[in-house]
């Protein structure tokens, strides 16, 4: 051999290993980069690190730290992840009142959910349905969806996550039972959302928002005020909790006719919803700063008030218009999904059902006249019944609204069961108290009962929480599902 060739063939055995060697260590930093990537701390970190961003009011940062992570899941292939962070992105689309994009993301992470088992991720997904139903109006699906976020989260066996988003589906139910004019409801669930985060700023701040608004006890909203406030950290960077919380405190001054006080905290507040681009609170702050105004008799500060506030909701309007109409397109289609996957299902069992409809059209053909004459005779019956309960029903509402001595009376006539059930409970209960409860069973709200009874609101609630000790009903319960229970 000669001395040239073999030189070349050290010098391609040499760049052999060389080349093998290279294989080797990318196969091992690949092996090391697959088995480093931890899901659990993937999610903690990401939630944490949104979390702290989103306090910030860093949309930008935000934005581009969920992209990156996105990334990050989609190359290690963890579906919870993508999932995590189209949430993470519809969210922040939503709170600067791009609701459109909002809802396009829910879209995607729900396709994506589809595949993958996790309560957790089902209850986010159907938190951030609600709250973004609930900002554009639509108050009745909001209360929908929270009520599957619950549904999820409890049956999930995370108990972290579940601690995390339970205070905020809690809220969330709480400010659309506000809309629905259930206050007492809505204040059980800031009660069971403060049990999971007693220091929060926006459940303390809602219930200091409660007693100004409802209780009308200014020295409880003061204490609510002062620990939402004491939550929130000066760091000189703007703070989106501290919005909420400057607009409850001029609440608060404007309920004392302190109104120069007012006016600085809502100045504060649109300052702080302006600088964290919050659309769906600008229109409520020019609002509360008209008012302020005219209660200072300056018109001409009122007037330009009163005039950004129409402008900002009008533009909020069509926004939220433009978020409705989409909204209702997906439900349309998820319909129709259905639709399509229900056609498949038939056609797949046609023969069967071919077969089946044939069997049934022979015995419905050999008893079809009793068969008529046997519905017709149960439908007039049924509608016979409804017609009886229904006018029960609205002469029992009737006798109540004009506080009629005879409303007991006739109410055991129709629900013969519902007193003696309660004086099993407790055998001391008087006919007051029994009308009382008759009243709450019907639905009569708190502030119904007040007017028709001729009391003040305050002695409802009296009533209501002696009532609970004696049939020993938990504070958590609500006494109309406890009664309709009966």
């Amino acid at each position: 051999m000669f001395p040239f060739q073999t030189q070349l063939n050290k010098i391609c055995f040499s760049n052999n290993h060389l080349f093998i060697l290279l294989l080797c260590c990318i196969f091992n930093s690949s092996l090391h980069a697959q088995t480093s990537f931890q899901p659990k701390k993937f999610d903690s970190l990401l939630l944490k690190k949104t979390e702290s961003l989103r306090i910030q009011g860093d949309y930008e940062n935000l934005v581009r730290l969920n992209k990156d992570y996105l990334n990050i899941a989609e190359e290690n292939k963890y579906k919870e992840g993508v999932i995590l962070c189209y949430i993470n992105i519809s969210n922040i689309s939503a709170t600067i009142g791009n609701y459109k994009r909002g809802l396009s993301y829910l879209s995607l992470a729900e396709k994506e959910l589809k595949a993958v088992d996790s309560h957790v991720l089902k209850a986010r997904l159907y938190q951030e349905h609600a709250q973004l139903n609930y900002v554009i109006g639509l108050y009745k699906s909001a209360l929908e969806f929270n009520a599957k976020g619950l549904y999820y989260l409890k049956s999930t066996s995370e108990s972290d996550k579940r601690k995390y988003y339970l205070y905020r589906l809690y809220a969330n139910r709480a400010e659309c039972l506000y809309k629905a004019n259930k206050t007492d409801s809505a204040y059980i669930y800031l009660q069971k959302g403060q049990k999971v985060d007693s220091r929060g700023v926006l459940l303390n701040t809602l219930l200091a928002k409660h007693h100004l608004l409802y209780t009308k006890r200014l020295d409880s909203a003061l204490i609510y005020l002062q620990k939402a406030s004491q939550k929130i950290v000066n760091t000189g960077k703007v703070n989106v909790q501290s919005g909420f919380v400057y607009l409850t405190y001029g609440d608060y001054y404007y309920e004392l006719k302190d109104y120069n006080t007012a006016l600085s905290y809502y100045k504060k507040a649109l300052d702080n919803y302006n600088k964290t681009n919050r659309l769906y609170n600008i229109p409520g702050a020019y609002e509360s700063i008209a008012n302020t105004y005219k209660m200072l008799n300056e018109p001409e500060k009122e007037a330009e008030a009163r005039q950004r506030y129409r402008e900002e909701k009008v533009d909020l309007e069509n926004i939220q218009n433009e978020a409705i109409n989409i909204s209702i397109d997906q439900m349309l289609n998820d319909k129709d999904e259905e639709s399509l996957g229900f056609e498949k299902k038939i056609y797949l069992f046609g023969s069967v059902i071919i077969i089946l409809c044939v069997i049934i059209f022979l015995l419905l053909y050999t008893h079809n006249r009793s068969l008529r004459q046997r519905k017709n005779e149960f439908k007039s019956e049924a509608l016979s019944l409804k017609s009886k309960i229904n006018d029960s029903f609205d002469e029992l509402v009737n006798l109540a609204k004009k506080n009629d001595s005879t409303f007991l009376t006739r109410f055991q006539e129709i629900y013969p069961d519902f007193c003696p059930k309660l004086l099993e409970i407790n055998s001391k209960l008087g006919a007051s108290e029994l009308a009382f409860c008759a009243m709450i069973k019907l639905n009569f709200t708190s502030k119904e009962i007040a007017e028709y009874t001729f009391i003040q609101h305050k002695s409802v609630q009296q009533k209501k929480h002696r009532l609970r000790k004696k049939l020993d009903v938990p504070s958590d319960q609500e006494l109309f599902i406890f009664f309709d229970s009966l």
